[in-house]
């Protein structure tokens, strides 16, 4: 595998907007319709804690994804505000707002992630990640 040629930090931080380029494709069935890259991003070990409180594990999420395939047809997801908050040399903390635009609904989130840089994948992977609605 070729050595990174940005510091981890920026490379974490353009993972955020770069994932959600691909969720967003998904999510509107462009692109291909093979899961495994998409998932790629995420460590095995991953897991989200939604808006509402809940706690999705990589499992429920791995299984669930291919079925959300297409299931937004029009979404607009807009990266804002990507701040590294902590990094060393395997790790970085960053926050980011993201909006949500579908139809009539218009939502804007504030998230945190942790991601990693593993020597076995080619982008930072997402070990956690927090969202909080805004008003």
């Amino acid at each position: 595998m070729t050595a990174p040629t940005l510091p981890f930090p920026e490379r974490a931080a353009a993972e955020i907007d770069a994932l959600h380029r691909l969720l967003q494709a998904w999510f509107r069935a462009e692109g291909s319709d093979d899961p495994a890259p998409v998932l790629a991003h995420f460590d095995e070990r991953f897991s989200m804690t939604t808006p509402a409180g809940g706690i999705l594990p990589f499992e429920t999420f791995a299984r669930a994804f291919p079925g959300l395939r297409g299931s937004r047809p029009g979404l607009v997801m807009t990266i804002t505000d990507v701040m590294v908050q902590f990094a060393d040399a395997r790790s970085a903390l960053v926050t980011y707002r993201e909006r949500q635009t579908f139809g009539e609904v218009d939502n804007l989130r504030r998230s945190t992630a942790l991601l990693l840089d593993r020597p076995d994948r080619p982008t930072p992977v997402w070990m956690s990640l927090h969202e909080t609605m805004e008003a």
